[in-house]
């Protein structure tokens, strides 16, 4: 006989608790032991003549789902790891994969990583404040209205060569503009990433929609490293990126408000806003300042690069080619 009472096991006992019969006859009639049933009114009910079905029900459940436990709750040491490197400004998915890779004695995914941040922690820990987005609560994307485009000369993303798709071969970059409040700055960054090393390279730009500022940021960018590592760069359709054609490399563009085309840029913006948060004062930060930003993005383990961080790949590659 379990000792366990489902809803329909609580609604005939409130039933049979209303007609004045004893317990012990009550737990005939709904097969149950009559200690179960004393301890359901006792611990469920609070009073024989109060007791109700649905109100015991939930207290059941919620007692049931703070006994259950998640896997940072019963390892202490894995969940100070886990503080410990998002305080290191990893992600989730970075810290679940590292810990995978290093084969350590325990591991843990990332998604039980968020739900451990949006669910389980207490309130004073604000755990979502060490995420590079700092959002109370998780969210989804949703649609725009198209615009109108004025880059001449423009090529569809969908005629991009596969190879660049696949990120078969070095030398495909991403291009975007990372945005801070108006009132605050004028500037805006113009942010760069090769797609198969996720390498990255950011500078200061004046204007967030001035194509003069943003063709020189690219090429200083193009300059900081050897020529075969320029073969094509990906935009979105935004004013600044009007002066493309005089870069000498291909360029692809992507549907209007479809940012996800190139996502590893939008995803490298993510990472940014650790450090540049958009009510930033940009006329504060120096050259060094955006280096050494930039570098820690590019000293990050990834999970696509087996978790080598772009900064390897990129030299390994280079050291490959100039052999």
């Amino acid at each position: 006989m379990s000792n366990e009472l489902t809803l329909y096991d609580r609604q005939k006992l409130q039933y049979w608790l209303r007609t004045r019969q004893s317990l012990r006859e009550i737990a005939q009639l709904v097969r149950k032991d009559h200690s179960v049933l004393s301890r359901e009114i006792r611990r469920n009910g609070g009073e024989r003549k109060n007791y109700r079905a649905d109100v015991a029900q939930a207290r059941a459940d919620k007692r049931r789902h703070q006994k259950r436990q998640g896997k940072l709750d019963k390892h202490p040491e894995l969940k100070k790891f886990v503080v410990n490197q998002l305080q290191n400004d990893w992600s989730p998915e970075e810290i679940a994969g590292y810990l995978k890779q290093t084969a350590k004695s325990a591991t843990i995914s990332y998604e039980s990583i968020y739900h451990y941040i949006y669910k389980r922690s207490e309130k004073w820990e604000k755990l979502f404040l060490l995420l590079p987005q700092r959002r109370p609560r998780r969210r989804q994307r949703g649609g725009r209205k198209y615009r109108k485009i004025r880059i001449p000369e423009r090529k569809s993303i969908r005629f991009r060569p596969s190879v660049v798709n696949e990120r078969k071969r070095y030398g495909d970059w991403e291009s975007d503009n990372l945005e801070f409040k108006r009132n605050v700055t004028k500037g805006a960054i113009s942010v760069q990433l090769e797609r198969k090393s996720g390498l990255v390279r950011i500078h200061k730009v004046n204007g967030k929609k001035n194509p003069t500022d943003t063709l020189e940021a690219l090429t200083k960018t193009r300059e900081s490293l050897p020529d075969e590592l320029f073969k094509t760069i990906t935009f979105d359709n935004g004013f600044e990126n009007y002066r493309h054609r005089e870069l000498g490399v291909d360029t692809y563009f992507c549907k209007p408000f479809a940012s996800w085309q190139k996502g590893s840029v939008e995803n490298a913006n993510k990472l940014l806003r650790r450090y540049l948060p958009r009510d930033i004062e940009l006329d504060t930060l120096t050259d060094a300042d955006l280096y050494r930003i930039q570098e820690k993005l590019n000293d990050r383990p990834r999970k696509r690069l087996h978790y080598k961080t772009p900064n390897e790949v990129i030299n390994e590659y280079l050291k490959v080619v100039h052999w």
